[in-house]
């Protein structure tokens, strides 16, 4: 089994609450995680060149997880990148992406490099090089098209990650076969369309397997400081977690 490494470029829910950037992460270096609108700024900050990404992942189209595509598309056409890129999204990524790359930077798609578009749904698993996705459907946003988490097969780990949510069936299995399990919590409690902490983190914690590891993002500061929980680590912006 290979190491693997998680990286949060941002760890805040939607509104960046307390200056947290918004929620993404990068898996080995090179799988990032949602694309918030700092994607830039996060993802060098922890020293990685964004050429050096080679899948991206996104869980919905809520422009907290989306927005800063664009931005890496601009990076990769200005800055030299040649080699291919994976972008694995709901229905309708590649469709929205162009809608604002025509509007904001019309020649974005003029492409030096080979970028491939993999819809998402769930029901069909996605191998990838060095990797396989489970898209597992989620409950958030019903004027979307999909909201979609993923049991991700990375270097002989199960990664799950439930993207944003309720507490709802898609958790629960992704809770069950999880040996990582990145969950969003968004509040202390209360919240009618994300999980919370009081209510729904400890009923995901008890369905996973003995040993797995629970990592919290997607966060109010009010999460935060409510101080070390037994069994479950609170992330950080620009924190490396190593398994």
């Amino acid at each position: 089994m290979d190491d693997l490494s998680i990286t949060f470029i941002g760890v805040g829910n939607a509104f960046a609450a307390g200056g947290t950037c918004w929620n993404g992460f990068l898996v080995n270096r090179t799988i990032l995680f949602e694309t918030p609108p700092q994607v830039l700024m996060s993802v060098q900050l922890a020293g990685v060149n964004p050429n050096d990404i080679e899948t991206v992942v996104i869980s919905h189209h809520h422009g907290d997880h989306f927005y800063g595509l664009p931005m890496l598309m601009l990076w990769w056409k200005w800055m030299g990148r040649v080699k291919p890129v994976r972008i694995v999204g709901p229905p309708g990524t590649e469709r929205i992406t162009r809608d604002m790359a025509r509007e904001t930077f019309p020649w974005l798609f003029e492409l030096t490099y080979e970028m491939e578009w993999i819809e998402a749904s769930p029901g069909h698993v996605i191998d990838l090089p060095g990797m396989r996705i489970d898209p597992i459907e989620m409950v958030h946003d019903d004027t979307l098209n999909i909201c979609l988490g993923f049991a991700s097969e990375i270097g002989g780990h199960r990664l799950g990650y439930t993207g944003d949510t309720v507490y709802c069936p898609g958790v629960e299995q992704l809770a069950r076969w999880s040996e990582i399990l990145v969950s969003e919590c968004a509040s202390v409690s209360g919240n009618p369309v994300h999980m919370d902490l009081t209510t729904d983190i400890p009923k995901v914690r008890a369905l996973l397997p003995e040993g797995a590891h629970l990592i919290l993002t997607h966060m109010d500061p009010a999460v935060a400081a409510s101080g070390p929980i037994p069994g479950i680590t609170i992330a950080e912006d620009q924190k490396t977690y190593s398994f």
